[in-house]
Parts: structure tokens; sequence; C-alpha cells
């Protein structure tokens, strides 16, 4: 790889690898402005993921409230076989919440910093987190599901 232009920079990741100048050019200028909103698009999409957990957390909370009102509005002639597990799984989502939110924060800044200094990095940390987090939460789905469907299959 050889650099097309002077100012053009082509090196390996490294201490001695030093950044383009970024005011050399408008071409280089326009790229690294869309690095950075690239980047923060990102952070935005993480954020946007961990209120969502959070909010489904809430929801899956209030719901079973909403279920034990309802069995007592109803003189308890409503049964519904709820574990009092559903608690553990919207607190997951809770803390799942916030360590997705805080991990956006780093890969933030630490991206921020790979495209300020010029070397290419890519991580895929992120990538597994999401498929182990989205695997543990249908495993307990499924873990905290299955009392009432054997109460439903034997009713």
């Amino acid at each position: 790889m050889t650099p097309e232009n002077k100012n053009d920079v082509v090196c390996p990741p490294s201490p001695t690898c030093k950044p383009p100048n970024i005011w050399s050019d408008d071409r280089i200028f326009l790229a690294w402005q869309r690095n950075h909103m690239a980047n923060e698009r990102t952070f935005l999409a993480w954020a946007r993921t961990g209120i969502a957990l959070l909010a489904f957390g809430f929801v899956i909370e209030r719901f079973d409230l909403f279920l034990r009102q309802l069995t007592e509005l109803s003189g308890g002639r409503l049964h519904f076989a709820t574990s009092g597990h559903i608690v553990y799984l919207s607190l997951f989502l809770f803390v799942l919440a916030g360590v997705a939110t805080l991990l956006s924060g780093i890969r933030f800044i630490t991206m921020r910093r790979h495209i300020d200094s010029g070397e290419p990095h890519y991580s895929m940390i992120p990538d597994i987190l999401v498929i182990i987090s989205m695997a543990v939460i249908i495993i307990v789905t499924i873990a905290l599901s299955l009392p009432s469907i054997w109460a439903w299959q034997h009713v």
C-alpha cells in the first residue's frame, strides 16, 4: 500500500504511527468527521439499547404486578401460575441496561481516541456481549416460564 498523495498516511497501528493532518485536505477532514459521527451514532444506538432493556425490565415487573392485582380483583377466581422469580429477570435486565450504557460510554471514548490518533481499531467484544446477553435473557425467560406452562398443561 502506497499513499496516493503526500498527505495520506499509510502505516500499521503502532506507537510511531502519527495521525493524518486533518486540515491538509478536505477529503481527510470530511472522512475524519464521518468517523466521529459514526462513532456518535453507535454510542446513541447502544444508549437506546440500554434504555430499551431498562423499559423491558420495568414492563416485566409491572405486568407481574398487574396479574396479581387482576387475581385479587376477580376474587381469586382467576389463577395465574406465576413464580416469584420473575423479579430476578427484571433485575437482571436493569443491571444489563446499566452495564450496556456504561460500556457504550467507555467504547465511545476509546474509539474517539483511536479516531483522533489515526490508528485503526476494531473490537469484537461488544458483539460478543450482545450475543451472550440475549442468550441469557432467552434462557432465563424460558426457565421462568416453565412452571406456568406445566401448571396450564396439568389443569
